[in-house]
């Protein structure tokens, strides 16, 4: 999600650009050294291990909240504009900052042994950390978030004047700051933990990946391959956007920089402005659930299962392909009725030629992957495989880095920690209050009663909560909340845990494309010069068919890869044809028009393939073929026909 403020300029540029030094050239001098100081620590701690956890999250979180004070300065659009009487309050956030380590610093052993009841400093320090949280999350995601983690810690210190679920036995300050400062939860709980020890490796390894030309061959590549083929710019932004979103985690980012090559492309050859944009936009969230690397969400969903991220990465694999799967078959589809023509060979980067350029850079990519499924901690191979990034960039001169790509790498990486940080801090203050207060459970028990103890209806539910939260918060947050209210209760209803658990995060992801707020939808309008509502619209109908793997892979865990050898084949196999046969349905083409009744039929059949029982698999398989390769048949009898009039 896009930080509240306006938009940012690169401190390293301004360096590199200076013909004076300056107050300005100070402070990005001051910006670039905190960045390099902050990833060279998580670096070594990557290498060689991190210290206890409560020291090392709250350096982590010190060093974050001093670059978001910094970065977001208070009512100027950027740090690089000229100070003014709201920078003192800037400066005051600093000083607090600093203050509340130093003091955690000055005697940590004295600040353990107090855990069980906290003096009056710490209860003042505490309250202060509170509000330099929500102050940066404000800052770094706007007040959406802010607003919720207030409510539920005023709701935890006055719940006996609240109402409905929310009204219970008050919860002490003294308990609230215990929790939320002084124990290794709420603040300094897991979600930061997991950013601070593991996501944090992977932003530097996507940052550096960008910044060596990786993203741009893998858009050459896509355009190579798919570019001549019948609605090749859209395909190829389909491909290119899964696997730069794999490196960068973030829709809005995938858009930013994929969309800027791809939506002009689909314009070109004659996709209307709001369908290119929802292509976009679709492709690029999709990356946040696509493995090796996905989004940070799903290092947190690995933590909460206490299980291997490659364990939560291989079962996003299958609903991440038939994802794209459906995307693909969409954009095929609605060429083909629109008849828009492929782009000339001349207009196509030549594959050969970008791998020949290009290929080294894919090598680290593959080499992370393989000491995943070795094994190795998601911070070990994300290390190595960022030092033979390093390596391999002086391999050509193309990808060859100097100090200021390095230098630039962890302006990048810090400030895309910044955003990540700050939304698990405040989701950590919301997780405390919560817990304590118990109104995350009463949220729970109060799905499963407006369900009547039907599943579907509670996922529903669970859905719909998912994308209420995603009109203001990120998708981590989304998910953490989840975590501590919905996702119990759908665990107590029979549903395998990583089944719950990744239902929450897919649709905690999806609401970046799904209206009224579909954030990653209305980046992609700006690029596409369409209306932002039309754009996510167009995305959302674009979508419909991937959104049924999300819809019913609890009823399927074989689509997770749980369950027999065959169970996954077949189940696979029929999930990958129905989102084939709903795009088909949707678009009301295929190779030919398809009639109303038959459209009916494949979206039926697109939902029966979809079942775990076997024999209405193969049943919904058979059906969805015949209506497929008839409407085939008829496309190549009209083709004839057509030609032989032509003759």
């Amino acid at each position: 999600m896009a930080h509240a403020e306006g938009p940012q300029v690169s401190a390293i540029n301004c360096l590199l650009k200076a013909k004076k030094f300056g107050p300005r050239e100070i402070l990005a001098l001051i910006i670039v050294s905190l960045s390099f100081a902050f990833i060279s620590f998580h670096l070594y701690a990557g290498m060689y291990g991190h210290p206890e956890a409560h020291f090392y999250r709250s350096l982590h979180l010190t060093g974050i909240l001093l670059l978001c004070f910094i970065v977001f300065p208070l009512n100027r659009q950027s740090w690089s504009d000229k100070p003014n009487v709201w920078t003192l309050v800037d400066v005051l956030c600093i000083i607090l900052t600093l203050t509340m380590e130093i003091y955690y610093l000055r005697d940590i052993s004295a600040f353990e042994y107090r855990q069980v009841s906290p003096n009056k400093m710490d209860i003042y320090m505490g309250i202060v950390l509170w509000l330099l949280v929500l102050e940066g999350t404000r800052r770094a995601l706007g007040l959406p978030m802010v607003i919720v983690a207030i409510f539920f810690s005023f709701q935890a210190l006055y719940s006996d004047k609240m109402f409905w679920i929310f009204y219970g036995p008050n919860t002490s300050l003294k308990a609230l700051t215990l929790d939320m400062y002084m124990q290794e939860g709420g603040i300094f709980g897991m979600p930061v933990g997991t950013i601070a020890s593991f996501v944090v490796l992977f932003l530097i390894f996507g940052a550096f990946m960008e910044e060596t030309g990786t993203g741009r061959t893998f858009i050459d590549l896509a355009l190579g391959g798919f570019g001549a083929k019948i609605g090749g710019p859209a395909k190829a932004a389909v491909v290119g956007s899964a696997f730069f979103g794999m490196l960068s985690g973030s829709s809005v980012a995938n858009v930013t920089t994929t969309g800027t090559f791809t939506i002009p492309l689909m314009k070109k050859v004659g996709y209307p402005n709001k369908f290119a944009g929802g292509v976009e936009a679709c492709a690029s969230t999709g990356g946040m659930f696509t493995p090796p690397i996905m989004g940070a969400t799903a290092f947190v969903v690995a933590a909460y299962l206490g299980l291997p991220y490659i364990t939560v990465a291989a079962a996003a694999a299958m609903p991440a392909f038939c994802y794209y799967t459906a995307l693909f078959a969409t954009v095929d589809f609605h060429a083909r009725k629109a008849k828009i023509k492929p782009l000339s060979k001349e207009e196509m980067p030549v594959v050969m030629e970008v791998l020949k350029k290009g290929s080294h850079l894919l090598i680290p990519i593959i080499a992370l992957v393989y000491l995943l499924i070795a094994g190795y901690t998601a911070a070990t191979a994300c290390f190595w495989s960022i030092v033979g990034l390093f390596v391999i960039s002086f391999f050509r001169k193309e990808s060859r880095p100097g100090a200021e790509n390095i230098i630039r790498v962890c302006e990048i990486a810090a400030r895309a920690t910044v955003i990540t940080t700050m939304a698990c801090a405040a989701a950590g203050i919301i997780v405390s209050a919560t817990t304590l207060s118990g109104v995350g459970l009463k949220l729970g028990t109060q799905i499963v009663s407006l369900s009547g103890g039907h599943l579907w209806i509670a996922l529903l539910l669970s859905a719909l909560l998912a994308i209420i939260l995603g009109m203001g918060l990120t998708t981590t947050a989304v998910y953490i909340i989840m975590v501590v209210t919905v996702i119990p209760p759908i665990e107590a209803m029979g549903v395998p845990p990583l089944a719950a658990h990744m239902y929450a995060l897919f649709w905690g992801v999806l609401s970046n494309i799904i209206p009224p707020v579909a954030i990653a939808s209305f980046a992609a309008a700006g690029i596409a010069k369409a209306g932002p509502m039309e754009t996510a619209v167009a995305g959302f109908r674009i979508g419909i068919p991937g959104l049924l793997v999300f819809a019913t892979f609890v009823y399927n865990p074989a689509l997770l890869l749980i369950g027999s050898f065959a169970d996954i084949i077949i189940n696979c196999t029929g999930c990958i044809a129905g989102v084939v046969y709903m795009s088909a349905a949707i678009q009301g083409y295929a190779f030919e028009k398809i009639n109303s009744l038959l459209r009916a039929v494949l979206g039926a059949v697109s939902l029966i393939v979809l079942s775990p029982r076997w024999d209405l698999t193969i049943c919904g398989l058979a059906i969805g073929f015949v209506v497929m390769a008839s409407n085939y048949l008829a496309s190549k009898k009209n083709a004839a026909n057509t030609e032989l009039m032509g003759v």
